[in-house]
């Protein structure tokens, strides 16, 4: 008989996991007596009794911290449209060459930097200014049409005005709103540059733990006693590095989920979240469908993805537990000369590159507190909302253009910080449109390159070939040191 204590230990795990299963189920007879943590709460007699939890992940409740709103099209069938956008997103994200640059790149010169239209923040707010101008200019005619004081200077508002004391007396208040606000909105984009730039590092984590695998699995792979690697070995290369390739394609698949980037780019019109969509009703993934139809996927491997009970955001990081597991097979058949180091080594690399994917929606999540955000923001809007008023008593019609400069650069300031929030283009937090979004394109590409430069790195090593301009009569060395 167990003890008081023992038995109300069970009832309070019992009830706090009350929801796992409705408590009418029956029990199967091999779970009496089994510990009841994380299972329905019955009593029978003085016992605490339960069924074992069930846990799945279902793709229309479990959302990853980067993934956003679900898209109808991840659970309804693809239509030709669709289809057709799908190959657009394979096309880019197979490249080898041609991507654009990382970001809109900076080039020397002052007279360049003056030239500059897109991507910049004159382009995007200098609507905005002109808006905000408008406001000294109403009060400029209106200060003006209701002097009667006698002829007095068109451009500046009299000192015998009855809006003269009140305008200063803003004007003074501005004034010491002024610096605060300065402080608070450059400290804001100072933070706001710092996560960007530690999103940009992370990405550029995942693509190194990328090449570091296909690095020390070419470097070991068994070669021929007569130089080049054995037959088992090109084929374990080249699945690897499809598997890598895939497994960056889905990441990003996951991570980044707006349907358009660039408005006045043909090229980027589809999202690549298109490679997750998968229809539950009929067990059909049109994005995996043209990946497997391209040779980017084997028919095994689709069945796989497919079969298993988990959401499309899932699915790289199945990969990566089949290229984990591909090393370790390999070094074990032989396939892989090493050591243990080297599989100690293996497996370390494939951990980090499981941490680098997972960073980066964890830091995603977490951005910046909402408090923060709304601070800069209210405090950025009340200072324009008042440099009108604030401007005028001292500036007179000057005041027009100056109103239009400082909203165009605190509200600049203001955009770009909320714009280097948003690394990835997801959320378009910026009302402007301004963007600072890294290129996955670019990511991918690079990738793709550093994917096929390890195994044909691995063909041939100097030390295995017979040169013309060789001058050594004797035998060609089989290893560097031979």
């Amino acid at each position: 008989m167990p003890s008081r204590t023992a038995q109300v230990a069970a009832l309070l795990g019992g009830l706090a996991v009350a929801s796992a299963r409705p408590s009418s189920a029956p029990e199967p007879p091999g779970n009496r007596g089994a510990p009841i943590l994380g299972s329905t709460f019955r009593l029978v007699g003085d016992q605490a009794v339960g069924d074992k939890a069930h846990l799945t992940l279902d793709p229309l409740d479990y959302r990853s911290s980067s993934q956003g709103p679900i898209m109808p099209a991840e659970l309804e069938p693809a239509s030709a449209e669709q289809y057709d956008e799908i190959d657009t997103v394979i096309e880019r994200a197979t490249r080898t060459s041609g991507w654009a640059p990382i970001i809109p790149q900076y080039k020397r010169g002052t007279q360049w930097a003056w030239q500059q239209w897109e991507y910049t923040i004159v382009q995007r707010l200098w609507k905005t200014a002109c808006q905000a101008m408008l406001v000294p200019l109403g009060l400029l005619l209106c200060t003006h049409f209701t002097t009667h004081t006698g002829v007095t200077k068109w451009w500046r508002l009299s000192k015998e005005h009855a809006l003269y004391e009140p305008l200063m007396a803003i004007a003074a208040a501005w004034n010491y709103l002024l610096p605060f606000a300065t402080f608070v909105t450059t400290f804001f984009v100072g933070h706001s540059h710092e996560f960007w730039r530690k999103s940009y590092s992370m990405s550029r984590s995942v693509q190194g733990r990328l090449n570091d695998l296909g690095l020390i699995c070419g470097s070991h792979a068994r070669r021929m006693p007569e130089g080049g690697p054995a037959i088992e070995s090109v084929q374990f290369l080249s699945d690897t590095a499809r598997n890598l390739r895939l497994l960056h394609c889905l990441f990003y698949a996951d991570l980044c989920y707006r349907k358009q980037v660039r408005r006045d780019s043909p090229t980027a019109i589809a999202s690549i979240r298109l490679l997750l969509a998968f229809d539950r009703v009929n067990r059909v993934a049109p994005g995996l469908t043209r990946l497997r139809a391209r040779g980017l996927v084997t028919d095994r491997e689709y069945e796989t993805l497919v079969s298993l009970a988990l959401p499309p955001s899932r699915w790289y990081l199945v990969v990566l537990e089949w290229v984990t597991a591909r090393i370790a097979a390999a070094h074990k058949k032989g396939i892989l000369t090493g050591g243990d180091g080297f599989e100690k080594l293996a497996l370390e690399k494939c951990c980090d590159l499981r941490s680098a994917c997972m960073t980066i929606p964890d830091e995603l999540a977490a951005r910046m507190p909402l408090a923060y955000v709304h601070f800069a923001h209210c405090l950025v809007d009340i200072l324009l909302l008042i440099a009108p008023f604030g401007l005028y008593a001292n500036l007179g019609c000057f005041a027009i253009p100056m109103t239009g400069l400082f909203a165009l650069f605190y509200r600049g300031l203001l955009e770009l910080s909320k714009s280097f929030l948003d690394p990835f283009g997801n959320r378009r937090v910026s009302i402007s449109g301004l963007s600072a979004d890294i290129s996955i394109d670019c990511l991918l590409g690079e990738s793709n390159a550093g994917s096929i430069v390890w195994p044909q790195g691995a063909q041939v090593f100097p030390w295995e070939q017979k040169l013309p301009s060789d001058t050594n009569a004797g035998p060609i060395p089989i290893t560097p040191y031979s």
